[in-house]
């Protein structure tokens, strides 16, 4: 009876062994597969950046590409950096309808938005340059 019990316990062990191995196994992937996503976040906001610096970009666009991905990718950057422009133009800029929204305004609306952008834009050119430049120095560290 008694080595029934042992090869029935060493059985167990083995399968718990066997579903720790790819529990851990799992983890680690995520993590991995976590970074990855991080890093390819980090790098589309580099992109992004030089992009807008370099005026290649249309720039409410840009703007908006930055901050979504900041806010998923990066979400601490609200308690790390202070760059107050760049969450006030985006914000602006978040709150105009874009996409279907903005396919279904009518022409002059749609102008009308896109002075509105424009001028946003031009009056704080400056401070968002030199917050773009910032971030990038904070996002590359």
């Amino acid at each position: 009876m008694m080595p029934w019990i042992l090869l029935v316990g060493a059985l167990i062990i083995a399968a718990l062994s066997v579903y720790a191995y790819r529990l851990t196994r799992a983890v680690k992937e995520q993590t991995e597969a976590k970074k990855a996503a991080q890093a390819q976040t980090v790098q589309g906001i580099e992109v992004l950046i030089v992009s807008y610096l370099d005026q290649q970009v249309d720039r409410a666009e840009c703007i908006l590409r930055i901050r979504v991905l900041l806010d998923a990718g990066r979400p601490e950057w609200h308690t790390t950096l202070t760059l107050p422009t760049l969450l006030s133009v985006s914000d602006a800029l978040l709150a105009m309808p874009f996409g279907q929204a903005r396919a279904a305004l009518d022409a002059g609306t749609r102008q009308a938005q896109d002075a509105t952008r424009r001028q946003l834009l031009q009056l704080h050119e400056a401070e968002l340059t030199t917050e773009l430049k910032r971030l990038k120095e904070w996002i590359s560290a």
